[in-house]
C-alpha cells in the first residue's frame, strides 16, 4: 500500500450488520462460550458463595455475565468502516480498531454491487472477489451505488451492477457551457513553443517564494505563536492563574484563526495580484515576447492540462492571453510556454466543471475551466488545456464566484470567435 494512499470514497456499515447476517452455525461457538460463562458464574454464586445470592439473583447475574461475554466477542463486529483507496480496499472495525482487512487492487478479480431488492437484506451490498472466496460488506443508502461503481471502474476493477453502464469519460467532469464548434471543419493548427531556458521566467523561483510569504506568512506566524504559547504554558502552568492561562491560550488560538482567515479570504488573492504585476514587468525584459506586457487587454490565466482537472495541485503554466479580434488569433505568453491559436483551428471551446479528488466526497472543491481544444501539426490527438481566470478580488472564493469568472472569460472568447 502506498505511503500516502488517497481515499476515493468511504462509509460506515449499518450497525450490527455482521451480527444480523450471521448464520446459526456461526452463532454456536459464541453461544457455547457464553453458556459456559453463565454456568460457571451460576455455580460460583449460588453453590459456592455460602448462600449469599438467592436462586433468582444468581441466575440474573450469570445471565448478565453471559451477555457481556457475547458483546465482548462481537465488539469488533458491531460496525465496520469501508474505505476505497487508490491502491486497495480497506475494511476496519469501527469499535476499537480490533481488526482490519486490506485487499490490494491487483489481487481483486472482480467486485459485485447488489441493490437492496436483489438479495435478502434491506441495504445494498458489495462482494469483493479476491480469489477462492468473496468478502461481503454492506453499503448504506446514502452511498450511491452508481458513484461507487464509477470509482471502482476508474481504478481498473471489473465491476458489475444492474442498470449501470461504465462511463465513457470521467464522471467527475461535466460540460456546463459549450460554444458548439464544428470540429470537422477546423482549419489550421496551434503553434506552440516551449520557453525553457530561452526566455526569462515571468515569475522566478524567488518571486514564487515571496508569493508564499504573502499568502502563508500570517498563518505560519500563527502556528509558530501557538507552539511557543503551548511550550510556555507547559513550563509555567503552575505559576499562572486562570486569567493569564486563558489569555495566552486564547491569543494563540485567535492568531491561528486569523492567519487561516487571511489565507483564504485575502492572502491567496494578494499573492495572485503580486504575480500578475511581476509577470507584466518580466515580460518587458524578454527577448522576443508576443506582446510587451503594457497592453490593457491582457487576461491573466492559470493553465491546467486535462490530467490535472480533478487533482488538487499546481497549475501547468501561468501567463497572459490576448484575444486579437482583427487577426482572429489567440496569443498566449506564459511562464514556460507561448502559443498562437487561430480561431479557425479551434475544435472546442467550453466550460468544464471538475470535482477535485473523489466524486464520492460531498464537500469536494469544484473548479470551472474554460477548455480550449485545437489541432496540432503532426499529432493525432488535439491539444487541450483548461484555463482559469486568475482572481485578485479579496473575499470568499465560492463555487458560484469561480463559475462567474469562467463565464466572463468564456463570454469574451465566444463574442470574439463568433463575431
Amino acid at each position: 500500500m502506498a505511503l500516502f494512499s488517497s481515499t476515493q470514497i468511504s462509509w460506515n456499515e449499518p450497525w450490527f450488520f455482521l451480527v444480523r447476517i450471521r448464520t446459526a452455525r456461526s452463532w454456536m461457538p459464541r453461544m457455547a462460550t457464553a453458556f459456559v460463562v453463565m454456568a460457571v458464574m451460576f455455580l460460583a454464586t449460588y453453590f459456592f458463595d455460602n448462600g449469599r445470592f438467592a436462586l433468582v439473583e444468581a441466575a440474573l447475574l450469570s445471565l448478565v455475565c453471559g451477555l457481556v461475554v457475547l458483546l465482548l466477542l462481537d465488539k469488533g463486529n458491531v460496525q465496520r468502516e469501508v474505505s476505497v483507496q487508490k491502491d486497495c480496499i480497506v475494511v476496519n472495525s469501527a469499535m476499537g480498531r480490533t481488526w482490519h482487512s486490506v485487499f490490494k487492487l491487483e489481487d481483486i478479480e472482480a467486485v459485485e454491487l447488489m441493490r437492496a431488492d436483489e438479495w435478502s437484506y434491506s441495504v445494498n451490498g458489495m462482494v469483493i472477489d479476491h480469489g477462492d472466496e468473496g468478502f461481503l460488506v454492506a453499503v448504506p443508502p446514502k452511498v450511491s451505488l452508481e458513484t461507487l461503481a464509477n470509482i471502482l471502474y476508474r481504478l481498473d476493477l471489473a465491476v458489475s451492477l444492474s442498470d449501470w453502464e461504465p462511463p465513457e469519460g470521467d464522471p467527475r467532469t461535466k460540460v456546463k457551457d459549450d460554444l458548439q464548434l464544428d470540429a470537422e471543419r477546423a482549419v489550421g493548427v496551434i503553434d506552440t513553443k516551449a520557453l525553457e531556458g530561452e526566455e526569462k521566467k515571468l515569475v522566478s523561483p524567488v518571486q514564487i517564494g515571496i508569493q508564499l510569504v504573502i499568502g502563508l506568512g500570517p498563518l505560519l506566524l500563527g502556528l509558530i505563536g501557538a507552539v511557543v504559547a503551548g511550550i510556555y504554558l507547559y513550563r509555567h502552568l503552575n505559576e499562572l492563574d486562570i486569567v493569564n492561562r486563558s489569555l495566552i491560550g486564547g491569543g494563540a488560538f485567535a492568531g491561528l484563526v486569523a492567519g487561516f482567515l487571511y489565507l483564504i479570504k485575502i492572502g491567496l488573492f494578494v499573492s495572485s495580484a503580486y504575480a500578475i504585476k511581476v509577470g507584466r514587468a518580466s515580460m518587458q525584459s524578454r527577448v522576443d515576447p508576443l506582446f510587451s506586457g503594457l497592453e490593457d487587454d491582457l487576461v491573466a490565466l492559470d493553465l491546467y492540462g486535462p490530467e490535472k482537472w480533478t487533482k488538487p495541485g499546481m497549475e501547468d503554466d501561468f501567463g497572459f492571453l490576448q484575444i486579437d479580434r482583427d487577426l482572429r488569433l489567440l496569443w498566449f505568453e506564459g511562464n514556460t510556454n507561448r502559443w498562437t491559436l487561430p480561431f479557425s483551428a479551434l475544435t472546442s471551446c467550453r466550460i468544464e466543471e471538475a470535482i477535485m479528488g473523489s466524486e464520492g466526497n460531498e464537500n469536494a472543491e469544484r473548479r470551472y475551466f474554460v477548455v480550449l481544444s485545437a489541432r496540432q501539426e503532426g499529432e493525432e490527438e488535439d491539444w487541450e488545456n483548461g484555463l482559469i481566470y486568475v482572481r485578485t478580488e479579496i473575499g470568499n472564493d465560492s463555487h458560484e464566484r469561480r463559475y462567474d469568472r469562467s463565464r466572463l472569460l468564456f463570454t469574451q472568447l465566444s463574442d470574439a470567435i463568433g463575431g
